[in-house]
């Protein structure tokens, strides 16, 4: 199908219908479930890579609180916090090289 086929209105409408029918429990969609990071990887991740929040702020540029929110449930990082807290428990030294070049 080429751009000039596609009917942005239609396909639109089309869509909006179809979520008219979810909310009137008429059909059902598809869901993703994203398992968010537990406070207890985090603070693991966080105590393997710095002693401190402080040091992790100092060391990676990631605020204290931010960390400290995360670590004690208050908050949950986002996809891209969560790619940030995998790729510190892998290769911290990366992470901390492009902090600091910033």
């Amino acid at each position: 199908m080429t751009e000039k086929d596609f009917d942005f209105g239609a396909a639109l409408a089309e869509g909006l219908e179809e979520v008219r029918a979810w909310k009137r429990g008429e059909t059902s969609l598809e869901t993703v479930t994203i398992d968010p990071m537990p406070a207890e990887r985090i603070r693991a991740i966080r105590k393997t890579v710095a002693k401190s929040a402080k040091e992790f702020e100092r060391r990676f540029g990631i605020p204290a609180a931010t960390i400290n929110n995360w670590e004690q449930g208050r908050r949950s990082p986002d996809p891209a916090g969560r790619l940030l807290l995998k790729i510190l428990e892998a290769h911290p030294e990366i992470v901390e090289q492009a902090a600091s070049a910033a």
